[in-house]
């Protein structure tokens, strides 16, 4: 039995995955979550997938590690057809926020599980939706593979409020201390810098949106200062 090998990004999801109980992945594509939980010892893995060709892809990735028969694999639509009791954790990775939100809205079920999100795009959308439908991010984390990805673990709860500037990197309690916040924070003030520049060179009518950009920008770098990253 080989061993999966997995990128950064997909290595830092995996092992936010509890070791007990089930776990179900959402979107899998190749299937390498899932048979490197299975490798682990995970005690269920599911293997889901809306398409029929990436789930193929996924069970021979399995049979090429000898775990084809420990894994369920299932076609569906999201969480729509995954086994409430069976799975204790879900993953939902390579998405963009808005997407992983309406899988999420589809299981109300899913806020008494752990999950492990990992939004493409949108990721201060995501935190929105999941601060107002109930559900508490209690870990967030920033890994570099190729780019800056963002991983945020949640589960059902009441969370403390978010700030303008928090949606887009996460409570400031929880990420400060990430070694990779302060590239976010570049990155981030940067964009918000041009978006700004934009917004002053047109018409008279962006001004309450150019003000609150501005207001933005000002708590971020505050941030930014906190973290040594002020320039």
């Amino acid at each position: 039995m080989s061993e999966i090998k997995l990128s950064k990004r997909l290595a830092a999801i995996a092992k936010l995955v509890p070791q007990s109980g089930g776990a179900a992945d959402i979107g899998t594509d190749h299937g390498l979550i899932a048979v490197w939980l299975c490798l682990r010892g995970q005690e269920r893995v599911i293997a889901a997938d809306i398409n029929r060709e990436p789930l193929e892809h996924a069970r021979q990735t399995a049979k090429e590690h000898a775990c084809e028969e420990k894994i369920s694999f299932v076609l569906c639509n999201g969480l729509e057809s995954i086994d409430e009791s069976a799975a204790d954790s879900i993953i939902i990775a390579g998405m963009g926020g808005e997407l992983i939100a309406d899988i999420l809205a589809q299981a109300p079920w899913s806020k008494k599980k752990t999950l492990i999100l990992q939004p493409m795009t949108k990721a201060d959308e995501l935190r929105k939706w999941l601060f107002e439908s109930g559900y508490k991010i209690t870990h967030e984390e920033l890994v570099f593979d190729g780019r800056l990805y963002e991983i945020i673990t949640a589960t059902g709860g009441e969370d403390l409020p978010y700030s303008p500037a928090e949606y887009l990197t996460g409570h400031h309690e929880l990420i400060a201390g990430d070694p990779l916040f302060p590239q976010r924070l570049d990155g981030l003030t940067e964009k918000l810098r041009r978006a700004i520049a934009g917004l002053e060179s047109a018409a008279a009518d962006q001004a309450e949106r150019l003000h609150s950009q501005r207001e933005l920008l000002d708590e971020l770098l505050k941030m930014q200062s906190g973290a040594g990253g002020e320039k």
